[in-house]
Protein backbone atom coordinates (compact mmCIF):
# COMPACT_ATOMS: atom_id res chain seq x y z
CA UNK A 1 0.00 0.00 0.00
CA UNK A 2 1.35 3.42 -0.95
CA UNK A 3 0.92 6.22 1.53
CA UNK A 4 0.78 9.77 0.50
CA UNK A 5 2.56 12.17 2.77
CA UNK A 6 3.34 15.82 2.72
CA UNK A 7 5.96 17.78 4.52
CA UNK A 8 5.79 21.24 5.94
CA UNK A 9 9.01 23.17 5.59
CA UNK A 10 9.47 25.64 8.41
CA UNK A 11 10.85 29.02 7.49
CA UNK A 12 11.18 32.25 9.41
CA UNK A 13 8.64 34.91 8.43
CA UNK A 14 7.57 38.30 9.61
CA UNK A 15 4.49 40.44 9.27
CA UNK A 16 4.33 44.23 8.99
CA UNK A 17 1.77 47.00 8.51
CA UNK A 18 1.79 49.73 5.89
CA UNK A 19 -0.24 52.90 6.37
CA UNK A 20 -1.48 55.75 4.20
CA UNK A 21 -1.32 59.32 5.42
CA UNK A 22 -4.65 61.03 6.13
CA UNK A 23 -6.24 64.38 6.85
CA UNK A 24 -8.23 64.91 10.04
CA UNK A 25 -11.78 63.71 9.32
CA UNK A 26 -10.71 61.63 6.32
CA UNK A 27 -10.07 57.90 5.96
CA UNK A 28 -6.76 56.07 6.39
CA UNK A 29 -5.90 52.64 5.01
CA UNK A 30 -3.67 50.19 6.89
CA UNK A 31 -2.55 46.95 5.25
CA UNK A 32 -1.32 43.83 7.05
CA UNK A 33 1.48 42.33 4.93
CA UNK A 34 2.78 38.75 5.18
CA UNK A 35 4.98 36.86 2.70
CA UNK A 36 2.90 35.44 -0.19
CA UNK A 37 3.88 31.84 0.67
CA UNK A 38 2.51 32.31 4.20
CA UNK A 39 -0.55 34.32 3.19
CA UNK A 40 -1.89 31.38 1.15
CA UNK A 41 -2.63 29.50 4.38
CA UNK A 42 -2.81 32.29 6.95
CA UNK A 43 -5.46 34.61 8.32
CA UNK A 44 -5.41 37.92 10.11
CA UNK A 45 -6.21 36.94 13.68
CA UNK A 46 -6.56 40.49 15.04
CA UNK A 47 -5.92 44.19 14.54
CA UNK A 48 -4.74 46.29 17.48
CA UNK A 49 -4.92 49.98 18.34
CA UNK A 50 -2.21 50.36 20.95
CA UNK A 51 -2.71 47.12 22.89
CA UNK A 52 -6.50 46.97 22.53
CA UNK A 53 -7.97 44.51 20.03
CA UNK A 54 -10.14 46.24 17.43
CA UNK A 55 -13.36 44.24 17.43
CA UNK A 56 -14.66 43.69 13.91
CA UNK A 57 -18.32 43.99 14.98
CA UNK A 58 -20.49 45.03 12.08
CA UNK A 59 -18.15 45.25 9.09
CA UNK A 60 -20.21 48.05 7.53
CA UNK A 61 -20.48 50.51 10.41
CA UNK A 62 -18.37 51.84 13.23
CA UNK A 63 -15.08 53.73 13.28
CA UNK A 64 -13.16 51.00 11.40
CA UNK A 65 -13.89 48.73 8.47
CA UNK A 66 -12.18 45.39 7.80
CA UNK A 67 -11.85 44.50 4.13
CA UNK A 68 -10.00 41.95 2.01
CA UNK A 69 -10.67 39.19 4.57
CA UNK A 70 -9.20 41.37 7.32
CA UNK A 71 -5.89 42.06 5.56
CA UNK A 72 -6.87 45.74 5.27
CA UNK A 73 -8.21 48.06 7.93
CA UNK A 74 -9.90 51.36 7.07
CA UNK A 75 -10.00 53.98 9.81
CA UNK A 76 -13.07 55.86 8.59
CA UNK A 77 -12.64 59.28 10.19
CA UNK A 78 -9.11 59.97 11.40
CA UNK A 79 -8.68 62.10 14.51
CA UNK A 80 -5.58 63.96 15.70
CA UNK A 81 -5.03 61.36 18.45
CA UNK A 82 -4.76 58.64 15.77
CA UNK A 83 -1.29 60.00 15.01
CA UNK A 84 -0.23 59.00 18.54
CA UNK A 85 -1.93 55.60 18.43
CA UNK A 86 0.04 52.56 17.35
CA UNK A 87 -1.63 50.09 15.00
CA UNK A 88 -0.52 46.50 14.46
CA UNK A 89 -1.91 43.22 13.18
CA UNK A 90 -1.50 39.59 14.16
CA UNK A 91 -1.36 36.77 11.59
CA UNK A 92 -2.07 33.09 12.29
CA UNK A 93 -0.42 30.44 10.10
CA UNK A 94 -2.95 27.59 9.86
CA UNK A 95 -0.29 25.02 8.86
CA UNK A 96 2.05 25.50 11.80
CA UNK A 97 -0.23 27.22 14.32
CA UNK A 98 2.33 30.01 14.65
CA UNK A 99 1.15 33.52 15.28
CA UNK A 100 3.16 36.65 14.45
CA UNK A 101 2.40 40.23 15.44
CA UNK A 102 3.70 43.14 13.42
CA UNK A 103 5.69 46.01 14.81
CA UNK A 104 3.35 48.94 15.45
CA UNK A 105 2.94 51.87 13.03
CA UNK A 106 1.36 55.30 13.34
CA UNK A 107 -0.92 57.08 10.91
CA UNK A 108 0.61 60.27 9.54
CA UNK A 109 -2.22 62.72 10.28
CA UNK A 110 -2.28 66.13 8.60
CA UNK A 111 -4.57 68.97 9.71
CA UNK A 112 -7.77 69.39 7.72
CA UNK A 113 -7.28 71.73 4.79
CA UNK A 114 -9.66 74.66 4.30
CA UNK A 115 -11.05 73.27 1.05
CA UNK A 116 -9.92 70.44 -1.14
CA UNK A 117 -11.08 68.61 -4.21
CA UNK A 118 -12.03 64.97 -3.71
CA UNK A 119 -8.92 62.82 -3.67
CA UNK A 120 -8.33 59.11 -3.43
CA UNK A 121 -6.26 57.80 -0.53
CA UNK A 122 -5.53 54.54 -2.32
CA UNK A 123 -4.17 54.75 -5.85
CA UNK A 124 -4.35 51.84 -8.23
CA UNK A 125 -6.55 48.82 -8.61
CA UNK A 126 -8.27 47.32 -5.58
CA UNK A 127 -8.39 43.55 -5.80
CA UNK A 128 -10.49 41.28 -3.63
CA UNK A 129 -11.00 37.53 -3.60
CA UNK A 130 -14.44 36.12 -2.98
CA UNK A 131 -15.93 32.66 -3.23
CA UNK A 132 -18.74 32.16 -5.73
CA UNK A 133 -21.99 33.40 -4.20
CA UNK A 134 -20.16 35.28 -1.44
CA UNK A 135 -20.25 38.98 -0.63
CA UNK A 136 -17.40 41.39 -1.19
CA UNK A 137 -16.84 44.93 0.08
CA UNK A 138 -15.07 47.40 -2.20
CA UNK A 139 -14.83 50.67 -0.29
CA UNK A 140 -14.69 54.01 -2.05
CA UNK A 141 -11.81 55.70 -0.24
CA UNK A 142 -12.22 59.37 -1.14
CA UNK A 143 -11.81 62.41 1.08
CA UNK A 144 -12.67 66.06 0.49
CA UNK A 145 -13.65 69.14 2.45
CA UNK A 146 -16.57 69.64 2.30
CA UNK A 147 -17.36 65.90 2.14
CA UNK A 148 -17.82 64.42 -1.33
CA UNK A 149 -21.17 63.03 -2.48
CA UNK A 150 -20.83 59.61 -4.05
CA UNK A 151 -23.59 58.57 -6.44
Amino acid sequence: MLRSSSAVVWQEWQVHVTSTSAEVGGPALLTCVAPPAVREHATVAAWYRDDAVLAPGDHLSGPTLLVDEGWRLVVRSVRVDDSRAQYSCSVLDSLTGERRRSTPVNIDVAPMSVASAPRSIFHGTWEANVRRGGDVILPCLVHSNPPATIR
